[in-house]
């Protein structure tokens, strides 16, 4: 008996979905690639033509459809109604994924070969490679942007959207440059004890590396110094720079024409040298507005002391040289914004913006005086502050300090700055980035001043400011505070694009360490989408995330390789499950658009098991055959399962297709599909293709003979189940049985012997295609050999021409379709699928008997009558009870009507029969023959 690889596999019921027609915006698939959905809700009608999976060891699987046990719902199918269906239509373009896609995949494949003891070192070149990546990408887009010469609002929109994201990018990959290879490494370094002359410096480099908080915070706030913009000075025109150079100008020209006007001359030639003028206690009027006084004394601490503003003229001086000072300091370029203050005639204010530089000695602190940031030297002496606690209060206190100036929300935002209080610098916060800063710069003060009591360098008393209290914050979640306080839905202070948007919530979750967590949300959005089509992430309000934003797809998933690397990202569990769908859905992605060339280097980083999985859908969408060999290549590259791989494609495409290969109980009138055009013949549907080409894949694997086999034999009962003929032609075509199973009987060795019986149902199915072949070839010439007859005498040598042809066609077609009738599969009506195989004999055994016996009558009537009597042998072998073809006639209700066929051609031979000869090879040129059969002689009594 049989192993049970033909029996049918019959399923429940389900309610019918097909395929949307209109999809949500960043859910661009089309019908046949679209890989991030699912069809398990595809009605499942009970046929018997079967899912016949095949499995290990020539075993049958029963693979249930769809559902969690399934493992293969992941590939949205074509409906036959479907008209507008393409075959080779891109789900995803080019310029959705951008160019960094191939450029990112060769660096993943330069550093995958290293050993495991070089990991850390590919994760720095994968880092620095990406780096330098969206670099370049960044400065391509801002030449195109800055070339567009045209006037398309919308494509100017596009080309500055996507400068902003590759700047964007850049900063994230910046960021993992700095922060993440810092992680889970431990430092040695002895904490020794400092003398009391030493500098602080000494102090705070001691708590970078006892604190992993603190040096997180410092790596945090640097990054975010380096990304900050340059400050915007206003150079328009040479008044510009004069204008800021002159410091208060119209404030001193006004005090300049009050002297001049209220002075009195003969007091100055008095007095002479010593003649001095007193200006108003209360100030002077302002001369754009009368009823405003202006200060009087110049000095830095005059308009404070006075309690009055300079003039009104002077507005533009006051607003951009405390908006410059406050970028300077943002962007952490203390001494660029210590020539500001010289520059702009505050020179007194540069020591002030210099004041957050401890004290260092050369000579005592030589370990840290060589620090670049320090102006230390043997000839130059001690440099920095050596009380800064109080620097700070004074900044403190200037950045509390209320004033009616203009560039007052500047001014106490560059104080707030330097003190490192939070309350005084939010005003001047103009994005994320800006709000991040201050707070982490005011933890960082806060703790590294905390630091320093404990270390005895700051007394209670001088512990004053109202900064955050960083014993209370834990050691790792400090900044997730800080963002999820930015992150909140209903907060709009930071409107930007939504790529944007998505890349600060991936910048948020790398420096509050919860990258495991964004991982997670990705992997619950792409789940989510291939269980519901109509799931739109984008519309998600707990995560500004899509799944969906491919770009942002590649981003994470390159974060998870890195992390990956470095020996940060566990094996196992619920975060090692999430990467694998996040890079299932990467590789998803990629075939969507056509990627296949790189697929298999991401695949190679799932387990063995999901690779099969994913794979196994991916495949199905490959028809080149030179894209194919190149994948299969990569497979043995990479070491991925091949053999495991095919075999789930396969599994998928029946599984897939299932729901198509519905027929009806009566069987299909073949011979009505044959009367028909080649044109109008039903061709080979997009779910019969699936099916081939996927099959196709075992063709480059010799090891996979037996399982092409058994998919062969499945798909040949699919498609005469369904009256599919063009279908089994086109796989008689592709997937010859040459192919599998060559003619020499050595070359059969490395089959078992049940194979061996499958490959022969295999050649028998192959058979009927030819045997209809022939039968087509024989319609074909006999059609044009009537229409020759016609044509009269000025063709006989073409008339003779086809005649011959046509005998040729007859002696073909009697010989296939006859041992059609006479035993095709029957052999096979004892194997475990003899109820399909009976239902194909059939469907299929008296169509070809009819078909047999109507050559026979043609060949009679235009070749030579002693055909007719073919027809009386073969009603002698459909008569047999060997042969079974009764029982198909009987089974399908049509004896009554080969019957009526045998009455008609029995009278074609009675006619016949008048002065018959004995055999037709006896009849002379010019002769009739007769049917010899019918040429009875009494016998004497």
């Amino acid at each position: 008996m049989s192993p049970a690889l033909f029996s049918p596999t019959k399923f429940p019921p389900k309610k019918a979905r097909y395929p949307l027609k209109t999809l949500p915006r960043n859910q661009q698939f089309s019908r046949e690639n679209s890989l991030l959905m699912s069809d398990d809700d595809y009605d499942q009608k009970e046929s018997i033509a079967g899912s016949d999976i095949f499995g290990p060891e020539d075993s049958r699987v029963l693979v249930p459809y769809g559902g969690e046990e399934s493992g293969y719902g992941d590939s949205l199918y074509i409906g036959e109604e479907d008209e507008d269906y393409e075959e080779e239509d891109v789900a995803i373009d080019e310029e959705q994924l951008g160019p960094e896609v191939d450029s990112f995949a060769r660096y993943v494949d330069l550093h995958r070969r290293k050993p495991d003891d070089d990991s850390r070192e590919s994760a720095f070149g994968l880092i620095d490679g990406f780096l330098k990546d969206t670099d370049d990408h960044f400065h391509q887009a801002q030449g195109r942007t800055a070339q567009y010469s045209g006037e398309d609002d919308d494509t100017i929109m596009d080309m500055m959207g996507e400068t902003a994201f590759y700047k964007m990018e850049h900063e994230t990959w910046n960021l993992v440059s700095r922060l993440l290879p810092e992680r889970g490494v431990e430092f040695t370094h002895t904490l020794r004890t400092v003398s009391e002359y030493e500098s602080n410096e000494i102090l705070r480099r001691q708590l970078l590396d006892e604190s992993p908080t603190f040096r997180e915070l410092n790596i945090i706030r640097e990054w975010l110094r380096v990304i900050a913009p340059n400050p915007d000075i206003p150079n328009e025109d040479a008044e510009d720079d004069e204008v800021m150079g002159s410091g208060h100008m119209y404030t001193l020209n006004a005090l300049k024409r009050y002297k001049r006007d209220n002075m009195d001359p003969a007091e100055f030639a008095r007095k002479g040298p010593n003649a001095r003028f007193e200006y108003p206690e209360r100030g002077i009027p302002s001369l754009e507005d009368k009823s405003q006084l202006i200060n009087t004394e110049m000095d830095p601490d005059g308009p404070i002391r006075q309690e009055r503003n300079t003039a009104e003229a002077d507005n533009y001086y006051d607003t951009t040289f405390y908006k410059v000072l406050w970028g300077y300091i943002r962007k952490g370029d203390f001494r660029q914004a210590a020539e500001w203050c010289r520059k702009c005639d505050q020179a007194w204010r540069a020591p002030v913006v210099l004041g957050g530089r401890d004290a260092v000695d050369w000579v005592i602190d030589e370990e840290v005086a060589d620090d670049e940031m320090y102006d230390a030297s043997p000839q130059q002496g001690p440099s920095g502050n050596r009380r800064r606690q109080l620097w700070r209060r004074a900044c403190y206190a200037l950045a509390k300090r209320g004033s009616k100036r203009p560039g007052e929300l500047w001014e106490r935002a560059v104080y707030g700055l330097l003190s490192g209080d939070i309350d005084s610098t939010l005003p001047a916060c103009e994005n994320w980035h800006d709000h991040v800063y201050t707070q982490v710069n005011a933890l960082i003060e806060a703790q590294y001043e905390h630091f320093l009591h404990r270390e005895g360098r700051v007394s209670s008393q001088v512990l004053k400011l109202p900064v955050p209290d960083v014993t209370t914050l834990g050691t790792h979640n400090v900044v997730a505070k800080i963002v999820d306080s930015l992150s909140r839905p209903n907060d709009f202070r930071f409107a930007a694009s939504p790529q944007n948007t998505a890349l600060r919530a991936v910048q948020g979750a790398i420096i509050s360490n919860r990258i495991p967590k964004l991982v997670g949300i990705f992997a619950s959005q792409l789940r989510e989408f291939r269980r519901n089509p109509g799931y739109e992430p984008e519309k998600d309000t707990n995560t500004p995330v899509d799944c969906t934003d491919w770009k942002l797809l590649r981003i994470v998933t390159h974060l998870i390789i890195i992390l990956q690397h470095l020996g940060q990202w566990p094996e196992s569990g619920p975060d090692a499950d999430a990467a694998q769908e996040v890079i299932a859905g990467y590789i998803r992605m990629l075939a969507a658009a056509e990627k296949y060339g790189i697929i298999p280097l991401y695949a190679a980083r799932l387990s063995r098991d999901r690779c099969v999985e994913v794979m196994g859908e991916v495949l199905m969408h490959v028809t080149h055959e030179q894209t194919r060999e190149d994948i299969i290549r990569s497979f043995r590259s990479y070491g991925l399962d091949t053999q495991a791989t095919l075999k789930r494609a396969m599994e998928n495409a029946f599984i897939q297709t299932e729901v198509f290969y519905k027929h009806e109980e009566l069987p299909i009138q073949i011979l009505s599909e044959f009367s028909l055009s080649w044109q109008d013949r039903r061709k080979v549907q997009p779910e019969d293709e699936k099916l081939i080409r996927t099959a196709e894949w075992m063709l480059h694997v010799d090891e996979m003979r037996e399982d092409l086999i058994h998919a062969g034999v499945m798909m040949f009962k699919r498609f005469y189940l369904t009256g599919r003929l063009d279908a089994a032609r086109a796989l008689s075509e592709r997937i010859p049985s040459s192919f599998i199973v060559s003619g020499e009987e050595e070359d059969h060795d490395d089959l078992s012997e049940e194979t061996q019986k499958i490959a022969s149902v295999y050649i028998e199915y192959e058979f009927l295609i030819e045997g209809l072949d022939a039968l087509d070839e024989w319609s074909k010439l006999l059609a044009a050999g009537t229409a020759a007859k016609r044509e009269g005498g000025s063709a006989a040598v073409r008339r003779g021409k086809l005649k011959d042809e046509l005998q040729a066609a007859y002696e073909t077609a009697e010989s296939k379709l006859g041992l059609l009738v006479n035993s095709w599969l029957v052999q096979c009506q004892h194997h475990a699928d003899a109820e399909q195989v009976k239902h194909i004999r059939n469907t299929y055994v008296p169509d070809i008997t009819i078909a047999l016996h109507n050559v026979h009558v043609a060949a009679g009537h235009h070749l030579n009558k002693s055909y007719y009597s073919k027809c009386l042998d073969l009603a002698v072998l459909v008569a047999k009870p060997s042969s079974g073809v009764a029982e198909t006639f009987v089974a399908t209700g049509r004896m009554a009507k080969y019957v009526d066929e045998l009455a008609n051609v029995s009278l074609m031979c009675l006619q016949a029969a008048k002065g018959a000869s004995l055999e037709p090879t006896l009849v002379k040129p010019g002769q009739e023959s007769k049917v010899s059969i019918w040429n009875v002689k009494p016998t004497a009594m």
